[in-house]
């Protein structure tokens, strides 16, 4: 009797991995670590396993019914603009592309405005944008997860140092004699949070007269804020803006009350995107492309050592 020819089963079996990891490591790029694949593909040969046409579907990034693997870029946001107005997002969406290459890998961009039950279209990795919490950690037992900026314990993420970076804000402000500085600060996001920390640190320590209003990256809502924050303090000499989105708000209240940037008001945002360029203005850069292809490369190859903080820098220009 002819003995049967062996399985994947068998080979992951083997191995001690599982069935898709053992079809990623024969026939794929991406997905498993170097180490899994040696291991998987030495199994492989000794017991004469040969992949068939479906496996060899799945090293192209397509299923048996010729579905592309995919990674979900999932974005929680309640701004119908946001994907126009706010160029952090397009950034991250960069970064994503760079780090799937070549690979016939799908990227999808999933833009809600709260969290989405699960379901059972899982992709083969997940990226998430402000989503903290309970949903944060059910997707990531769903499977492969990544946050950009702090989710819910347990989930890896990667982020800016956001507090650094406050820090260098508010330093600067004290550092050029700015004696009544205002802040329009984020929403109750981990960055959001990080940066109003990292900004009072200085600002409180150096016993400065600091105003500040929270916002929610809008442009919108920080216009109001900027208004609020001149009516309140009339002298107001600096204003920190917690994104540069949030800057453009601030920076068209000051025009339109007459105070002059930056004789009378200095105005430092947050992010260094192309609005920051464009305006000339003063910003905390943070590597945003670099931050979502970390994500991404740790989401195709989990054996990756975690990613972490990324430094971020200040970049001083006519606002300030």
């Amino acid at each position: 009797m002819n003995k049967q020819r062996p399985t994947l089963a068998d080979v992951a079996r083997v191995a001690g991995v599982s069935r898709a990891t053992a079809s990623r490591a024969i026939n794929g790029e991406y997905g498993t670590s170097e180490e899994s694949r040696d291991r998987v593909r030495a199994v492989a040969a000794r017991l004469g396993f040969e992949p068939n046409a479906v496996a060899r579907a799945l090293a192209t990034g397509r299923g048996s019914a010729g579905r592309r693997e995919r990674i979900e870029i999932l974005i929680v946001d309640d701004d119908p603009d946001a994907m126009s107005a706010k160029p952090f997002y397009g950034r991250v969406l960069t970064g994503a592309m760079r780090a799937v290459g070549d690979r016939d890998i799908a990227v999808e961009v999933r833009q809600v405005a709260r969290p989405p039950a699960l379901d059972d279209n899982v992709p083969f990795g997940r990226l998430l944008v402000n989503v903290a919490g309970e949903a944060g950690a059910a997707y990531a037992r769903q499977g492969r997860t990544i946050a950009l900026g702090r989710s819910a314990p347990g989930v890896t993420y990667v982020a800016p140092d956001n507090e650094g970076g406050g820090f260098q804000a508010a330093a600067h402000l004290v550092n050029t004699g700015r004696k009544r500085i205002g802040a329009v600060f984020g929403p109750q996001t981990p960055c959001a949070q990080e940066r109003k920390a990292g900004f009072l640190r200085v600002t409180t320590g150096a016993a400065r007269a600091v105003v500040s209003v929270d916002g929610d990256f809008t442009r919108a809502t920080a216009y109001a804020a900027a208004k609020e924050l001149l009516a309140r303090e009339p002298l107001l000499d600096a204003v920190f803006a917690a994104c540069d989105v949030t800057a453009m708000g601030v920076l068209r209240a000051l025009r339109e009350a007459g105070r002059r940037v930056p004789e009378d008001v200095a105005v430092v945002g947050f992010d260094g995107s192309t609005l920051a360029e464009a305006a000339d203005l003063s910003s905390v850069y943070m590597p945003v492309e670099e931050e979502a292809a970390s994500a991404v490369r740790h989401l195709l190859d989990p054996a990756l050592p975690r990613p972490g903080r990324l430094p971020t820098s200040l970049t001083v220009r006519s606002s300030s």
